[in-house]
């Protein structure tokens, strides 16, 4: 599957599906790496108005999923991403448009670990993940 392959699934998932929802949008594809956006709104925070966790890893499990999916994935396999973790370092503020980068640190035949790093608009870390994915 191709970038414009990719694009065209993803711009057919229903409206109330939770990625698009929360308008994360796939940015760049390049051999290695994926990254993708979303805008921090009121329907990403906490109740004091900051950029909520679960959000972040949201996006940062789309992102890595999704990197999979395109990077790693041969025909008949399918990808499933068996644990995540983060750091949150920053908070996120509505307004901010965040970038998730995966990036693959270990291709094995069974199971991928990924980088994903969360920035803001001016290149801020904000969350730094681990995500692993296996290869069914």
């Amino acid at each position: 599957m191709n970038k414009q392959d990719l694009q065209q699934k993803w711009d057919t998932l229903p409206e109330n599906n939770l990625m698009r929802l929360w308008q994360m949008e796939i940015a760049e594809v390049g051999e290695d790496y994926l990254v993708m956006t979303m805008p921090v709104t009121d329907k990403v925070t906490q109740i004091d108005g900051v950029l909520h966790g679960g959000a972040t890893l949201a996006l940062a499990e789309t992102a890595g999923s999704v990197a999979a999916f395109l990077l790693h994935r041969k025909p008949n396999e399918q990808i499933r991403g068996i644990e995540l973790s983060a750091n949150h370092l920053r908070s996120g503020k509505i307004g901010d448009t965040l970038f998730a980068t995966a990036k693959c640190i270990n291709a094995g035949r069974t199971l991928q670990l990924w980088e994903i790093n969360i920035t803001n608009q001016d290149n801020k870390l904000i969350s730094y993940c681990k995500f692993t994915t296996i290869k069914i």
